[in-house]
């Protein structure tokens, strides 16, 4: 790329596709795109050259910045990693150089961020972990970097932050307040540290200090995790307030109670509401100390009988649960369901529009990506036991996978039982969800 003279690399960017278009495209033909990544491997010097070019510089609108190595794509076997120093002590002066080229782009309106999937080096030895030390400290460099470009006459000001696997650990107030200064569209993919499971501290972090300093000027919101928001950490927007917010989209968002959602049933500007892979948890099973130790709130839930010793107690509404008690170990149903929250949607949100839930990724919904299987209204509903979240106790016995060791279900007449609970709610969940999409239809002007 060094050696092609600015004339031609204007025209083969001017040729370049959006991922949503290339995705369009045979597998075979997007072989032949002209990538700008793996840039690491000449000190970045392809990026600058690329950025040589005036006609570049003031197409480009939005700009991805990769910060670990890459490590699938089919024609390379290995990509160089960081320079030693960078993890040791925050020193790469070659990558804070690429990213100041953010200044030079005049019309840039948005910022894509890509950390790697995984923050910790004991998840799966081999694969490019990142640390928290380096995550912090590139986001340090782009705030400057911000700041910096802001001073440039006749530069746009950026106004859309996407923070693809953000790890779930606290930042400075300082640098938040900083990288988010002018932000109005903010989009997060999580990803966790500690064995693939949230940190207790930051859900609270995230509702009660992260969102509350941009949440007057965001017009659009986006939060994906895996299976997040309950347990082992609670998110609960309780309180958060967004005037200006047209667009909302939680992925993989599970709620154990109503007053969990109620957050966001109080957005009445919402125009958009997109509910990707998100649950209903409606059984759970509580093994004490560590329901304790993480705080779950199974406000409203019942705890079942004991299959061993309790299974002729079939009237079990007195054993209802409050939050003031400590949970007794057991199995606990909910009655929350979709219907009620599709309900609750139509009536609470009197500017939606637009509405989707289905299952659907990050990848799928926001990168474009094809998605593989159409599954519908299925996996809308999760139990929670032994540390997991699963849908295998819907099942009847003989449909399991694997034979269990110890099942409390096998009764499936037996008091608030899980099994063949998808085809008990099916009826209602679609009525109200069809409910739901006439009253946004209509309200968009279709019919």
């Amino acid at each position: 790329m060094d050696h092609i003279p600015n004339e031609i690399l204007s025209h083969i960017f001017s040729y370049l596709l959006t991922d949503k278009e290339k995705h369009r495209l045979r597998e075979d033909s997007i072989r032949h795109v002209l990538p700008s990544k793996n840039t690491i491997e000449d000190d970045f010097s392809s990026w600058h050259k690329v950025l040589e070019n005036g006609s570049i510089k003031d197409a480009v609108r939005r700009v991805a910045i990769e910060t670990s190595p890459i490590y699938d794509y089919p024609d390379v076997d290995h990509i160089s990693s960081w320079p030693e120093s960078w993890p040791r002590d925050g020193h790469w002066p070659e990558f804070t150089s690429a990213i100041s080229r953010i200044c030079d782009m005049t019309n840039l309106d948005c910022l894509d961020m890509r950390f790697s999937l995984f923050p910790a080096s004991g998840q799966l030895p081999g694969l490019p972990h990142e640390p928290s030390s380096t995550r912090k400290k590139t986001l340090e460099i782009i705030s400057e970097t911000l700041r910096a470009r802001e001073s440039r006459p006749g530069t746009s000001i950026i106004r859309e932050l996407i923070l693809k696997c953000l790890e779930d650990t606290p930042l400075p107030k300082d640098l938040t307040d900083n990288l988010l200064q002018n932000i109005e569209k903010l989009h997060i993919a999580l990803v966790y540290g500690d064995d693939q499971r949230e940190k207790p501290g930051f859900a609270s972090y995230l509702s009660g200090t992260l969102l509350p300093s941009v949440s007057e000027r965001l017009v659009e919101l986006t939060i994906a995790g895996h299976r997040w928001g309950s347990i082992p950490a609670e998110f609960n927007g309780k309180g958060l307030s967004f005037p200006c917010l047209k667009r909302l989209t939680l992925e993989e968002y599970i709620i154990l109670r109503q007053d969990q959602f109620d957050w966001v049933l109080e957005q009445r500007s919402l125009v958009d509401l997109n509910l990707y892979s998100c649950k209903i948890a409606t059984h759970c099973l509580v093994q004490q100390p560590d329901f304790e130790h993480f705080g779950v709130n199974l406000d409203g839930w019942t705890k079942l009988p004991n299959p061993s010793t309790d299974m002729g107690q079939l009237n079990y509404s007195s054993m209802t649960h409050t939050h003031l008690g400590l949970l007794d170990s057991g199995w606990y149903t909910n009655d929350l369901r979709w219907s009620d929250m599709f309900d609750c949607i139509r009536q609470n949100l009197p500017n939606l529009r637009n509405f989707n839930f289905k299952c659907s990724s990050w990848e799928n919904y926001f990168e474009g990506h094809p998605t593989v299987l159409n599954l519908g209204m299925s996996g809308r509903y999760y139990t929670f036991d032994e540390g997991s979240w699963g849908v295998m106790w819907y099942r009847p016995v003989e449909e399991r996978p694997f034979p269990m060791e110890w099942d409390p279900f096998q009764d499936e007449d037996m008091p608030g039982t899980p099994v063949r609970f998808y085809e008990r709610a099916q009826s209602a969940d679609a009525h109200a969800l069809q409910k739901l999409m006439v009253a946004t239809r209509k309200r968009g002007g279709g019919k």
